[in-house]
């Protein structure tokens, strides 16, 4: 019988991925959307996930799909799904702050402790975080809080489920190639990064897919961090560093 995990934000970049790479490694992977309706109906066409909407901005519909969940045998559950909006302090009106907070903490953990009342040992809960959520933010306070928070929701549901023997862990992304990085200047932040480049989903969803295994039966409470080394290094030591140009 297979495992069944639940990835949130399925149908594109980060979840997307890990959504497939779980579907391959013999999951029954449940994945939930928003409004990228055609591209659910690929993946449930071409890798068998099975799909459910709703819109985690949304506290009813965060709740009612928590109970929909509920009812299935769930391994593991993959807080994936979160948002991103353009903030600026000396103009808040605090709705970007409101909907942030919602879709990327409030829901996983609605999401986290509904599903956790029926896992068994050796289950996990794997959030999505970002590197945004251990620096300091300019245009999006909101989305860098978010990601703090859960990073701390991450530690605490750590400590509340583990007796139970059910692990919670997130990753931290750094800048990877999907849609959602915008219109941020991706080729400066392959510049900086000392990989020399931009992470990939799959990149990601292969941390994702270990945290789940057995393989991380000892990890609980931690933040993996997948970003090519970025934060490392202080970039004015760096320039610093660099021989002068010489014409």
């Amino acid at each position: 019988m297979k495992k069944i995990v639940i990835v949130t934000g399925a149908s594109r970049g980060i979840g997307r991925a890990t959504a497939i790479q779980l579907a391959k490694s013999g999951y029954e992977v449940h994945g939930v959307f928003h409004t990228s309706e055609n591209e659910a109906a690929v993946l449930a066409k071409e890798h068998g996930i099975v799909f459910h909407q709703a819109d985690l901005s949304q506290r009813e519909q965060t709740l009612q799909l928590a109970d929909e969940l509920s009812e299935l045998a769930v391994h593991a559950l993959i807080n994936n799904a979160g948002v991103w909006e353009p903030d600026n302090l000396d103009a808040m009106d605090y709705s970007a702050w409101d909907r942030t907070l919602e879709v990327n903490v409030t829901a996983p953990l609605i999401l986290s402790q509904r599903l956790a009342r029926a896992m068994s040992v050796g289950s996990s809960i794997v959030n999505i975080t970002s590197t945004d959520g251990l620096m300091g933010a300019f245009d999006g306070t909101s989305y860098a809080a978010s990601k703090a928070a859960l990073m701390n929701v991450t530690k605490t549901l750590g400590n509340y489920l583990g007796p139970k023997g059910i692990r919670v862990n997130s990753v931290a992304p750094g800048w990877i190639d999907t849609d959602m990085a915008g219109d941020a200047p991706t080729d400066l932040s392959a510049e900086i990064t000392p990989l020399g480049r931009n992470g990939t989903p799959d990149e990601v969803a292969n941390v994702i897919e270990f945290l789940v295994s057995e393989k991380a039966g000892f990890i609980n409470g931690e933040t993996i961090v997948v970003d090519g080394g970025l934060l490392n290094v202080d970039y004015v030591l760096k320039k610093e560093s660099e021989p002068a140009h010489v014409s």
